[in-house]
Formats: structure tokens, C-alpha cells, sequence
């Protein structure tokens, strides 16, 4: 639907058009009013009162919010009677001004393009990658690309692809599309960053129930994404990439398959990209006498849902992400819950977290021109880059241990405040619960009820190793708790990237061994020297863990690995490999960034780190330096070949072909 036709049909229906503003977010309506009619004199009005890209960090007086809802409907009828709306694309000054109104922030220039981006503004998919110039029906026809993992980056990057005309096949353990999101069917399991910005630019969903929806959700939108797309003929389920060799002679990947019934297969692919993730193979800790335990035993990634828990005693075995959301949605059907807590988290508040979106909303983010963009980019700001500043360590501040930085330590705080006031008469959970560490030092986990259930009756929290496990119960501290069902929310083997794929690259030369057990690097996080036409999507160092959109990280990589196909296929190269100095030169970038991070403090120990303390996991950078990193290829750091004819990638040989 073009401006003009969503202008006539908002207008059409006067009912439910002042229904949908008296009830939807004022800001992204007021920005709604100054796209369409340029009429900037409401930004000044309003931005004292504009804290933050949260509506709860809003206090708009109520008969300024009624002028600009007012204002509002009146241009939408006023342009829908004239019938000239055209879409107006607000001068890089304007839109700047009202970024920074938006979000209650000086917003710096580099958002611009993220803007842009995000929004798919005007209408424009700019994160496509579009053709430079003619590539032959046969060049394209004999190209094949093999993708690993029909999970969400796997099935965007199938979608950029099919809009090349590039052929693929996407191979895929599972019997269905979602990764994570399909394999995780735990009770309670849902995002902690909001759906509207959790989502891909090129599909944005007006139709979230919640603004941090369940897994359902998640998954349902991944099958209409793979449907819309037509993705899903390309995809051979159950079945799983087991190697890929590469034909240093072909310049091709030789990759072995195997099926779920054993029987095996092979593909050959001028490029192979790894789209498996890091959270999809679970890890239960060797606990002595785990193979004695007389009843249900499983993981939270493979939830047991033919095992009845109500009125069991039930042992949660792990606090993490994944503990906090399953227990407040067992406790009141379980008869007694236990729960083991190795290591303490930190658990923020957030006050739309359990909110249903009002139909208000829904409304607006489907009618209202530019509602949708300027609601999502407040969200990007608000869950992401906005608070960036306050993981930074001060290495002049007095308590380095507790925070790191005066902005820190008031958030810690704030934190000690809100669990206090949750626990209430339960101070004898204080000391469990309140970790050491920094706010962020860990993942940032969202209150799920979580400190409420502490409270009940029937829950108790351990804190401290598990000793062993017998036959009818988990014995720690030298006491034993009885149980009838273990669940272990026990994290997954995330440091080992890419097994048990074993992946052999130029002069046999093996990610496992380049990697080792648990030291993965790789250029952008995307791509490794003597691993040529392979990449990596949501590789090493590209966790997001100060909040963002693990889409949005997607998104960029898809970009860059989509421009280095377009590379390859303009100017008739067989092979590209990234060279050893700039891959050298970015994870030197990325550890001294990380040095001056909140995750390599000495009082943390976590998934993101690696046996010897190295942060391998977590992207260190702002959403919009990782963009500005990725927004193009740079083939200066690249080597070239055509078959039997190596280049150099570098100025005018690289524009040239050699």
C-alpha cells in the first residue's frame, strides 16, 4: 500500500482513526504529524518531557498530548480530502531534530542511515544488494550456494539470494524452520527485547500480541516470513550438514550431509555459509549420579511435554535466561520447587513486559503513515545503543569491583532497590540474589515474576553447586532434596562454534584446529583466512549483550555476505578469502574494546568467556559501528582468484577482476 492509499484508507474510517490516536504512543504520532506536513513546531514543545524511547520514560502533558493527536487526525482528513499525499522525505537536518526528540536524546549523525535502514524508509529496501550490471544466465545458473541452519539468519539470507536470482539449498537438522525458536518449547519462553524491533526490516509485523511476545509468536512469524518469501521449496529438512571440504582446485565446497533415517549425501557449493548459531546444542553438566535418577530427566531445550509436572517436585537445575522464564510459569502447577542456583544474575523491571499491545496500537502501526517507522526506531534506541555509555569501564572509579562507572553504580542501585521491594519480608534472600558483580557483567535478565515467586510457599532457592544426583532427588550442601522430575536450564556447548561440523578449509587446514575447543575468530565475525567462500553468520564476537536485535546484527552480515557474492559473480571471480592481516588487525580491535567492557571484568565468569578469560562471545561495539563496519565490503582486505589465475584484491585490480 502506497502513502496515498494508506492515507485514504485511515480516513475512511473516522471511528476507528480517533480511536487508534486517542489510544496509540503520542511520540511516533507526533513524528507521524511532522513527516506528513513538516510542521516542526510541536518538537520544541514536547521535548522537555521526552526521557527516553520507552513510552514510560514520557510525561507529555495531557492537553499537549490532545493538540497533537488532534493535529494529527486533521492532517490525515485534510490529505485524504485533497488527494495529494506524497511521501515527504525530511531534510537531513529535520530528521535529525526529530531523532532527537524521538528518543529524549542527542541521537548522533550515524543513525541517519540506520534510520533508513530499519524503517525500510519510503518504501526502499536499502539493505538489498542490488546488481551493478549483467551477470550471464549461465554464470548464475552454475553458481550454488549451500546454507547450513533454516533458522532466522539462515532464512533471511535465503531470502536475499532468491532476490538475486542466486541459486541455494538450505539444509536443516530440524522438521521445521525456526532454530532456536522451534526447538525451545518451554513453558514461559518469550524475547526479552521488544517484537516490533525484534523483527527484520524487510517484514516488519503490525500484528504482535505483546510487545515482548512467546516463542509461539516467534515462530509463527518465521513461517510466514519462509512462506511469503517462497523459501520453504528450498529447504531439505531433517537433515544436517556432518562436513565441508574445500576443492582448493575447484574452488568449490565439498559438503556431506546426513539425513535423520543415516543414510548420507553430498553437495557441491562454490560457497557455504554456516547459519547453525551458538545456542542449539545443549549442555547438561556431568553431574555425579545423573544416571540414577529413577524419573523424567531433560533439558530446557528439549522440553518433555508428555511429562505431567503438576503436583510433582520438581528440581530446576540453572538460573539463567532460560531458569528465570520456565520457573514463574511452573510454580503454581508444581507441588514443590526446588531450585539451583549456581551463579546470581541480575533482573531488571520493565514495565511493558507483560503488557498486551492495545488494538489502539496494532491499528496505528498498520494506518497511520510513519507510525511504524518511528516506533521501531525509538525501540532500536531505547533496547540498545542509548544506554551503551554505562558499560564502560572507569578506570578511575573508586568501587571497581560493585560497577564501573558513576552511571553504573546508580543503576546497581536501582536494581538492589526494586529486588528489595519484590522480596519484601523475604530479606533472607537478599544475599542470594544480589550478585557482586556489575549490572551487565552478565546477560541482563527481565523480571518474569521471578522474585515474586521466590516468595511462595512452595519454592525454595539453593544457592551453590549441585554435589550429585540420586535416584529420587539432587543432594547440595550436604542435604538432600527430594525430587520426581530434573529440568536442567543448563546453558548449551556455545564455545565450541560450528560442532560437530567438521570443516575443512585450504591445505586441510580445520576450523576445530584453528579454533580450538574454545577460541573461535573470524573477521566481522563473518569470515576466516584459508576458509575461502565460507562464512559465518552470528559468529565469533557477535552476540548481542547490552540489549539490540539479534535480527538487526542478521541483517548487516546478510548485507556483507550478499556484497561479497555480488563481488564474485561481476567480475567472474572463483574464489574469495579474507586476508590474514585484516583479520589479525579487527580481533586485536575487538579485545582491546572488550578490555574496557563491563564482560571482561575479573569478578565475572560466563558463557561469553572462554577458558582463559577471553571474551569470545559478545560483540563489543555499538549497533551502529557493527552497521558502519558491515555496510560494505571493503576488498582491500581480500585476496581473489579466478581458477588457474590468482589476484590480489586490492584497488584497481580488485574493480577489475585481476
Amino acid at each position: 500500500m502506497n502513502l496515498k492509499e494508506q492515507i485514504e484508507a485511515a480516513a475512511a474510517d473516522p471511528d476507528a482513526l480517533r480511536q487508534a490516536v486517542a489510544g496509540a504512543h503520542v511520540v511516533p504520532l507526533l513524528m507521524s504529524y511532522v513527516h506528513l506536513t513538516g510542521d516542526k513546531s510541536f518538537l520544541p514543545r514536547v521535548r522537555p518531557y521526552i526521557q527516553g524511547g520507552w513510552d514510560y520514560q514520557q510525561a507529555i502533558p495531557e492537553d499537549l498530548q490532545a493538540e497533537i493527536r488532534a493535529a494529527l487526525v486533521e492532517a490525515i482528513e485534510t490529505l485524504a480530502a485533497s488527494g495529494g499525499a506524497q511521501h515527504r522525505e525530511p531534510p537531513r537536518e529535520e530528521l535529525k531534530e526529530m531523532m532527537d526528540v524521538a528518543c529524549g536524546a542527542d541521537v548522533p549523525e550515524k543513525y541517519l542511515p540506520i534510520f533508513y535502514e530499519e524503517t525500510c524508509f519510503g518504501g526502499r529496501d536499502y539493505r538489498r544488494v542490488e546488481w551493478r550490471k549483467p551477470v550471464s544466465e549461465d554464470r548464475l545458473r552454475d553458481f550454488q550456494v549451500v546454507i547450513a541452519g533454516a533458522g532466522f539468519s539462515g532464512v533471511v539470507m535465503g531470502i536475499r539470494l532468491k532476490q538475486a536470482g542466486i541459486p541455494f539449498v538450505i539444509i536443516e537438522k530440524n522438521d521445521a524452520v525456526g532454530g532456536t525458536w522451534y526447538e525451545n518449547t518451554y513453558p514461559g519462553i518469550g524475547v526479552d527485547t521488544p517484537c516490533h524491533f525484534y523483527s527484520f526490516s524487510l517484514m516488519p509485523n503490525p500484528d504482535w500480541p505483546e510487545f515482548f511476545s512467546k516463542g509461539p509468536e516467534l515462530d509463527a512469524y518465521i513461517n510466514r516470513m519462509v512462506d511469503h518469501f517462497g523459501i520453504r521449496e528450498h529447504i531439505r529438512f531433517n537433515e544436517e550438514v556432518s562436513a565441508a571440504r574445500y576443492d582448493e582446485a575447484a574452488c568449490r565446497w565439498q559438503v556431506e550431509t546426513r539425513r535423520a533415517d543415516g543414510s548420507v549425501d553430498s553437495l557441491e557449493a562454490n560457497v557455504f555459509i554456516s547459519a547453525v548459531g551458538i545456542l542449539n546444542r545443549p549442555r547438561i553438566p556431568a553431574f555425579p549420579g545423573l544416571d540414577t535418577f529413577k524419573g523424567p530427566a531433560f533439558h530446557s531445550a528439549r522440553w518433555d511435554h508428555s511429562v505431567d509436572i503438576t503436583g510433582k517436585r520438581v528440581a530446576l537445575i540453572g538460573t539463567g535466561a532460560t531458569g528465570i522464564q520456565v520457573g514463574p510459569a511452573i510454580a503454581d502447577k508444581v507441588g514443590h520447587l526446588t531450585i539451583f542456583q549456581r551463579s546470581k544474575h541480575w533482573v531488571i523491571r520493565h514495565p511493558m513486559y507483560h503488557e498486551h499491545v492495545p488494538e489502539a496500537v496494532t491499528w496505528a502501526t498498520k494506518h497511520i503513515p510513519y507510525y511504524m517507522d518511528w516506533f521501531r526506531f525509538q525501540l532500536f534506541w531505547a533496547a540498545s545503543d542509548g544506554f551503551y555509555p554505562t558499560l564502560k569501564i572507569d578506570p578511575q572509579w573508586s568501587d571497581p569491583e560493585h560497577s564501573l562507572n558513576a552511571e553504573n553504580a546508580k543503576m546497581r542501585e536501582e536494581l538492589i532497590a526494586y529486588i528489595t521491594s519484590e522480596l519484601g519480608e523475604r530479606t533472607d534472600l537478599l544475599d542470594k540474589v544480589i550478585p557482586e558483580y556489575p549490572p551487565f557483567g552478565k546477560r541482563m535478565l527481565r523480571d518474569n515474576n521471578w522474585f515474586r515467586m521466590l516468595c511462595r510457599d512452595n519454592v525454595e532457592l539453593y544457592a551453590g553447586d549441585v554435589e550429585r544426583i540420586e535416584e529420587d532427588g539432587v543432594v547440595a550442601g550436604g542435604r538432600k532434596y527430594p525430587a520426581d522430575v530434573l529440568v536442567f536450564a543448563t546453558g548449551f556447548h556455545a564455545s565450541r562454534l560450528l560442532a560437530p561440523m567438521d570443516i575443512v578449509g585450504r591445505g586441510g587446514a580445520t576450523i576445530r584446529e584453528r579454533w580450538g575447543e574454545d577460541d573461535p575468530r573470524a573477521h566481522l565475525g563473518i569470515t576466516v583466512p584459508d576458509f575461502p567462500n565460507f562464512y559465518v553468520l552470528y559468529g565469533p564476537n557477535t552476540n548481542l549483550a547490552h540489549g539490540g536485535s539479534a535480527f538487526f546484527h542478521s541483517e548487516c552480515q546478510v548485507r556483507y555476505i550478499s556484497e561479497a557474492l555480488r563481488e564474485m559473480l561481476e567480475n567472474d571471480w572463483d574464489e574469495l578469502e579474507v586476508r590474514r592481516e585484516p583479520y589479525e588487525a579487527y580481533n586485536e580491535k575487538v579485545d582491546t574494546e572488550h578490555r574496557q567492557l563491563v564482560w571482561s571484568h575479573p569478578g565475572v565468569t560466563s558463557w561469553y568467556k572462554n577458558s582463559s578469560g577471553r571474551v569470545i562471545m559478545n560483540s563489543p561495539w555499538r549497533l551502529a559501528d557493527y552497521r558502519h563496519f558491515t555496510a560494505d565490503i571493503d576488498l582491500t582486505e581480500y585476496h581473489c582468484r579466478r581458477l588457474d589465475e590468482a589476484c590480489a584484491a586490492t584497488g584497481s585490480d580488485a574493480a577489475g577482476g585481476a
